[in-house]
């Protein structure tokens, strides 16, 4: 018996120590692991990882701007969101699917990249990774940088807004350089892994431009801001529509009901998504000191950005919009639902189109949704548009007034290109009275207001709205002679155990609970006060003025 155990254990050795050497030479490249995967395999998953993480960041964010409303739920995620509230289950996605998808497979990317001498995949993995960890010093004012992936680190400590914006910014720099190195013989083109620019190298190169002067105009409050910077790095960002990156989603057919390649926006825009009386009155010129003469045009965008519904004659009325300083946000809007047999609506508050796309059994059409958040739609990274703005914002705080008009005109331009309104329909609405024509009555207001419809769904919207203050006077009081976003309230149903204070604003995101559960005593350090109500309206380090 002994005997017999003996050779078993010995061809069990053998068979193991075959078993593995057979493994080592035989790495399955379409099986993940650290090291088996090449640049070009790696990189589709990071940019789309990135992209709902990012634009998932978004749609939060839109709630708590007052772009985006909710049907009336007391414990519904979004409809927190629009009372200033952030709960675990809005704070988590963006964080999750950042570290957990996305940034682990960056270095290992880049590592790659480099013995293939790829440094083309080497300056996107740089581009990604600074774009992902500044836009969620932005979303959360802290988080782990240093440590997040030191395998022998379990509990990361975190790092405030102000040490991470000292990382990304040199990062993008050295993504420039790998940019423009000649890559190796053996190097895999960019286009087999580039789902935004299809391998257009330029393009890249103009986006790490682009994120770099995005970060430097957050930084308005701040000794360090630099004017002269931020135009400079505009020179080489995109100028077009077709220098822009954007992410372009795909429906698999006509008629299917899988959501796995649809626009994030669809996905995370429901039935119950309504769109608010602020963004309509910006859309349509209807806030203080708007636009307006004898030559008024309604916005080509209208159309595009507000759903309609079709009513019993055919026609498409268009959405109202919620009014969040009303007594309505208390108990409502409520949902509602369309009954094919009865061909009406359930209640009325069917004024408040829903925002996704839908058409009954019937043929009648209940809401056209938006160009945002149809199922093939586009997602709006980073583009000339925003650039546009960024420079008529700084071209107005240097007095440049007439260079500050044609950027703030040639934003509104590019943003409705992208969107391919016909050309014809650009030129009259940018030569209409509805648009500013004279630069001395240009104001930071028109500017920004512009730019917060061309950034809709992005989390930039309420970067811009926390840097700039919202629509407060010095004093941090509503204020709508001097504020920069006419119109936004405190709610009625705001959040008051965050927001105690008439000067109270939403300034930050609450920590996700991986890490309250998991490295509490590390955020307690950087954060002292995160379990407190009142976190969320702490500013981050860019939102405090030196």
């Amino acid at each position: 018996m002994k005997k017999i155990l003996y050779l078993l254990a010995i061809l069990g050795s053998f068979f193991l120590e075959g078993c593995n050497k057979w493994l080592d030479i035989n790495n399955n490249p379409n099986s993940a692991n650290s090291t088996v995967p090449l640049p070009e395999q790696r990189l589709p998953s990071i940019l789309a990882q990135f992209a709902d993480g990012y634009e998932s960041a978004g749609t939060r964010a839109v709630h708590v701007t007052h772009q985006l409303a909710n049907v009336y739920g007391a414990t519904t995620r979004n409809y927190l969101l629009t009372r200033w509230y952030s709960d675990a289950a809005a704070a988590n996605w963006p964080w999750q699917a950042w570290y957990v998808n996305t940034a682990v497979n960056i270095q290992p990317m880049i590592e790659a990249a480099e013995k293939l001498e790829a440094y083309h995949y080497v300056g996107v993995g740089k581009i990604m990774k600074a774009w992902g960890f500044g836009y969620l010093a932005d979303f959360y004012g802290i988080l782990p940088y240093r440590e997040f992936d030191n395998p022998e680190i379990i509990t990361p400590a975190f790092d405030d807004a102000e040490y991470v914006y000292s990382q990304v910014i040199p990062l993008l720099d050295e993504a420039v350089v790998d940019l423009q190195k000649t890559q190796g013989v053996a190097a895999p083109d960019l286009s087999l892994g580039d789902t935004y620019n299809r391998g257009n190298v330029d393009n890249w190169i103009k986006l790490a431009y682009g994120l770099k002067a995005r970060f430097l105009s957050h930084l308005n409050k701040k000794s360090v801001y630099d004017e002269d910077a931020i135009l400079q790095a505009l020179q080489n960002a995109p100028q077009t529509a077709e220098e822009s990156t954007i992410f372009q989603y795909i429906d698999q057919t006509e008629t299917t009901t899988s959501t796995a390649q649809s626009a994030l926006q669809y996905v995370n825009t429901s039935a119950s998504t309504r769109l608010s009386k602020m963004y309509l009155d910006y859309i349509l010129n209807r806030y203080t000191g708007a636009p307006t003469g004898g030559q008024d045009m309604q916005d080509p965008r209208f159309q595009l950005l507000v759903p309609h519904a079709q009513e019993p004659d055919g026609t498409l009325r268009p959405s109202i919009g919620v009014d969040f300083s009303s007594d309505v946000v208390l108990t409502g809007p409520v949902a509602y639902s369309y009954s094919p047999t009865t061909n009406k609506f359930s209640n009325k508050d069917s004024v408040y189109v829903q925002l996704r796309e839908a058409v009954a059994a019937n043929g009648r059409v209940l809401s056209t949704g938006t160009w945002y958040n149809h199922k093939d739609s586009k997602g709006l990274l980073l583009t000339g548009a925003e650039m546009k703005f960024i420079e008529a914002e700084v071209r107005f705080r240097k007095g440049e007034s007439a260079l500050a008009l044609a950027a703030y005109k040639e934003g509104i331009r590019i943003h409705m290109q992208i969107m391919d309104i016909a050309a014809n329909d650009i030129s009259g609405f940018l030569a209409s009275s509805s648009v500013i024509q004279n630069a001395s009555s240009l104001t930071l207001s028109h500017i920004m207001i512009q730019k917060y419809i061309a950034l809709s769904y992005s989390p930039e919207q309420w970067v811009d709205m926390r840097r700039l203050n919202f629509c407060t006077d010095a004093s941090g009081n509503y204020n709508e002679l001097t504020g920069v976003y006419k119109g936004y309230k405190r709610p009625v149903h705001v959040y008051t155990e965050a927001y105690p204070s008439a000067t109270d604003w939403p300034r930050r995101f609450a920590m996700a609970t991986y890490e309250v559960n998991y490295n509490s005593q590390q955020l307690r350090l950087a954060a002292p006060t995160f379990d407190l109500p009142t976190y969320i309206n702490e500013p981050i380090w860019w939102d405090k003025e030196d």
